[in-house]
């Protein structure tokens, strides 16, 4: 599996090119944006599978709805911010929806920098939580954050 081109990462995230990005791991089926924005590199989060390589929260409503992506963060400590900044003593989820007004991605913030998972490939840090908005995911519809722990 090969990662997504640099010419590719230019039509598909156009500001993530102006603000620049890094690569941080090599392609892998292995998890998902979700399993990855809660530290899980094993599993692929995804309501309605279950068993093997697939996760998804008990308690959590079975669908790919941002009331239920929220569900699997607050149940978490998470909250609802309207800061969409980083903060040194705060990690960060920024909660994607495409233009059809589904979920389509998750980019998570160690406080310092935002990180996400390309769907099967490449992980890679970058500036801001909107630096993917675009045609690929869309916008950024909600942010959460909770005290470093």
């Amino acid at each position: 599996m090969r990662p997504i081109s640099p010419e590719k990462m230019a039509e598909y995230f156009p500001c993530l090119i102006e603000e620049g990005y890094e690569e941080k791991s090599l392609p892998t089926p292995r998890y998902n944006c979700m399993a990855f924005a809660n530290d899980d590199e094993r599993h692929w989060w995804q309501p309605g599978f279950y068993g093997g390589k697939y996760y998804w929260p008990q308690g959590v409503p079975q669908n790919d709805s941002l009331k239920a992506w929220t569900a699997v963060f607050t149940s978490d400590g998470y909250e609802i911010t309207d800061n969409w900044e980083l903060e040194a003593d705060f990690e960060k989820v920024a909660i994607y929806i495409d233009f059809n007004g589904e979920t389509s991605h998750v980019a998570k913030s160690d406080g310092f920098v935002w990180k996400s998972k390309l769907g099967k490939k490449q992980d890679i840090q970058h500036s801001k939580a909107t630096s993917l908005e675009g045609e690929m995911y869309g916008v950024v519809e909600r942010v959460l954050r909770r005290k470093k722990q």
